[in-house]
């Protein structure tokens, strides 16, 4: 009998797609949660009939996954949102939603990533403005997906357009899932840095409310100002009050950026390449100003980059062209600027033990212990000084 969804990989090669669960036609498989908080499949092997459709669908196994990805484009395009405001509140440049917007108004149907009432961070549908707009905003979480590729095969048979956002191991688990291109179907993949575990990110708020003894319902990852981006976290307290926290000074944030939450399989994801598996591609566009100096003066409230991988992508960015503003840059540009668009990041020397710290210590021993240690030069510097350093470095 089964044991495993594939036999030729360690079980830390799995993204957690859930492709394999969904897709088993008798519910033999069972997402759980390993000691990390990350979700693995398990086979129950008394339901198991044996019918393989799980290695079959498995985005790990390169004979499934390899003909998803697409020819890769000549030219990309920095591109940011025309309406200051939609800008001012998306993580870089406000594309997202203008896609999702024309969506919506086309009649469509959007997948993207929300907080639950409990900050849990979760793949939802949407269709209308008001659900879009909570899509807005990076979430640094494996998202959890359960029963959502089921809903967007529902959403297409029955003719919907789905516009459906996610990692790109999430658009691929979707894709083997499906099995055939939908032409009513837009994926937009993101260059993603990985996928830190929500068990931790859950202690994090946790931590932080009782620290601070008041309930958290909103967290924003990388906040704006009318003064531009900056390194911000911000928590959104229910009286309306927020507080912000530069990255260093936000355990969970600092460790996303040392990558010492993510998943194993972020490590050796086979994803982390120039070839994409979305129809469109979404990140910020890092580096870009070095190679086009007028990108300078956009650095300071984000732009994205785009990759219109096919046909579809290229249309949907036709749609959107009186919505943006852009400019032309040749790929390789884009690959130059970020590592993840060549390879993945290697595994941190700490990743392993700081989990083991986690578990015989507790997270607030992690924030202690294991935060980033501020010279005093950097402890008197008020926040607005840094930021107008930041701000003149951007401009030179």
């Amino acid at each position: 009998m089964r044991t495993h969804v594939f036999y030729n990989l360690p079980e830390s090669a799995c993204y957690g797609c859930q492709a394999c669960a969904q897709i088993c036609p008798v519910g033999a498989i069972e997402m759980l949660n390993n000691r990390e908080g990350f979700l693995y499949p398990k086979i129950n092997s008394t339901k198991c009939i044996e019918c393989n459709l799980c290695e079959k669908t498995c985005p790990t196994q390169e004979n499934v996954v390899n003909p998803l990805f697409h020819t890769l484009p000549k030219d990309v395009q920095a591109a940011w949102n025309i309406n200051f405001e939609d800008r001012l509140t998306s993580t870089s440049g406000g594309i997202f939603y203008v896609l999702g917007r024309k969506w919506i108004e086309n009649g469509g149907i959007v997948y993207g990533v929300d907080f639950d009432d409990h900050l849990n961070v979760v793949h939802t549908r949407v269709n209308n403005i008001a659900g879009l707009q909570r899509l807005r905003g990076s979430k640094y979480v494996q998202s959890d997906i359960t029963g959502i590729l089921q809903q967007v095969k529902d959403d297409l048979k029955n003719g919907l357009k789905v516009l459906f956002s996610g990692t790109p191991c999430q658009v691929g688990g979707l894709r083997t899932f499906l099995k055939k291109d939908y032409e009513n179907l837009v994926c937009v993949d993101l260059v993603c840095h990985g996928t830190p575990s929500p068990l931790i990110f859950k202690e994090h708020i946790s931590f932080i409310q009782n620290k601070t003894n008041q309930k958290i319902i909103d967290y924003k990852f990388r906040g704006k100002e009318k003064t531009g981006w900056r390194a911000y976290i911000k928590y959104i307290y229910p009286d309306g009050k927020s507080e912000k926290k530069i990255w260093g000074n936000d355990f969970f944030a600092y460790s996303f950026y040392k990558s010492r939450f993510n998943r194993k399989s972020c490590f050796s994801c086979g994803f982390s390449r120039s070839e994409r598996v979305g129809d469109i591609t979404l990140s910020d566009f890092w580096n870009a100003e070095k190679y086009y100096k007028p990108l300078r003066l956009q650095r300071k409230y984000g732009f994205n980059l785009i990759m219109c991988n096919n046909q579809k992508g290229q249309n949907l960015l036709r749609k959107i062209s009186s919505d943006i503003e852009s400019i032309t840059l040749p790929v390789d540009v884009a690959i130059k600027g970020d590592v993840r668009l060549r390879h993945s990041e290697p595994i941190p020397p700490e990743r392993d033990s700081i989990f083991e710290e986690f578990y015989l210590h507790g997270y607030e021993w992690l924030t202690k212990n294991r935060c980033i240690r501020h010279s005093w030069r950097n402890k008197i510097i008020p926040i607005f000084i840094k930021n107008l350093i930041y701000e003149i470095k951007a401009r030179i």
